[in-house]
């Protein structure tokens, strides 16, 4: 049983790698088609500023399309997942449906519920490179992956302004410019509160973060002090009784919650460690922190409970027809993994984050026991 476990098992991942590479190749090719000259534009401008001349040549727009394209290897995996494997494990058994593989295992005396145990193993292998990715690959790769066609040239994220923002504190920060790639702030203004009343105001050219201290160290910062207890961008200065030299303001808007609060896509590529930094700091939503956080394992048991509702279909200890059998895969098991991922993304009324997120598990669940248990053998 050793031997067939590993040649089964071996055989799905084999047949997942091949399909996962299909499509992302296939994706690729679709978005190289489409945006082509902005490829080819921006290597010229790149091959320019490097003191070439004339246009970009294909080698040097191919290596900008592997650049680009490359990292989004990982993001692929991360939403393609689930569905690469039940697709891999459709084309696995279908195989071993035609040629009477199952029925040569039953008649040496195996169980079908034994025949299936690679497939389940395999989701689970494929199930501990989607932790891996999420946590190792996906946060170091976050800034990369947010890059769009349009910055092809510079490489970084572009810059944004920063509306007043409200800190834990109740400190509001403003910023005419917020550089992702710097981490610093540019045109700061600052309004700090105490007891919902104004206590100063910081002004600064520029500030760049100080993970160390907790704040954003200014240059060439000024806090003037206010007697009046309400202030505002726009107001008048006539209550101005100090004015000082300030270099540092201290807040928990680090430049990772402030990327959050304008791209929301982000939050799915931190790390379990910095989802909950997040959470004790207090700065961003928490019910979709906590969304995330306990949907990523309720996703991975979405995918395997799944496999495990759509592999009777071909587990079969008697002949059928695989076009038939793998309709019928297709239309219990997409229906059931889309609405269940869906069902996760989405806050569900006054339903808390944990219990709606594992709601679509907890329905599943003994559907895929029920499943498991009643395969003919």
């Amino acid at each position: 049983m050793r031997i067939l476990t590993r040649f089964i098992m071996f055989r799905f991942l084999g047949n997942f790698w091949l399909l996962f590479a299909l499509l992302f190749v296939f994706a690729v090719s679709i978005d190289v088609l489409v945006q082509w000259e902005v490829f080819v534009d921006a290597a010229t401008r790149l091959l320019t500023a490097a003191g070439g001349t004339g246009r970009a040549g294909f080698l040097a727009t191919l290596k900008l399309v592997v650049e680009f394209h490359s990292p989004r290897v990982f993001q692929f995996y991360q939403y393609m997942m689930p569905l690469v494997a039940l697709g891999a494990m459709g084309f696995t058994a279908s195989a071993m449906l035609r040629h009477r593989e199952f029925v040569a295992m039953l008649a040496a005396g195996m169980s079908m519920q034994k025949i299936t145990w690679p497939f389940l193993l395999g989701m689970l292998v494929l199930c501990g490179l989607q932790l891996a990715n999420q946590e190792i690959m996906l946060p170091r790769l976050a800034t990369r992956l947010l890059m769009e066609h349009s910055q092809l040239v510079t490489g970084v994220s572009a810059s944004w302004a920063l509306p007043l923002a409200p800190d834990a504190s109740g400190t509001l920060i403003h910023a005419a410019r917020f550089d992702p790639a710097t981490q610093s702030l540019v045109g700061i203004y600052a309004v700090v509160r105490e007891g919902g009343a104004v206590r100063a105001r910081i002004e600064a050219p520029r500030g760049t973060w100080s993970a160390e201290r907790g704040g954003w160290v200014l240059e060439k910062g000024i806090e003037s002090t206010t007697a009046r207890p309400g202030d505002s961008p726009t107001a008048a200065r006539s209550s101005v009784i100090e004015r000082r030299p300030a270099d540092f303001l201290k807040t928990d808007l680090d430049p990772t919650t402030l990327s959050l609060r304008r791209n929301m896509l982000q939050a799915h590529m931190l790390s379990l460690r910095q989802i909950g930094e997040l959470l004790e700091a207090g700065t961003f939503d928490q019910s979709a922190l906590r969304r995330i956080a306990v949907g990523r394992f309720s996703s991975l048991a979405i995918a395997l409970l799944v496999l495990v509702i759509s592999l009777p279909f071909f587990a079969m200890r008697e002949p059928r027809p695989i076009l038939g059998q793998a309709v019928l895969c297709a239309g219990v098991g997409l229906p059931l993994l889309l609405t269940a991922m869906i069902f996760i993304a989405l806050p569900v009324g006054a339903v808390t984050p944990t219990v709606g997120v594992l709601t679509p598990v907890i329905l599943l669940l003994p559907i895929a026991a029920w499943r498991f248990a009643t395969m003919k053998t």
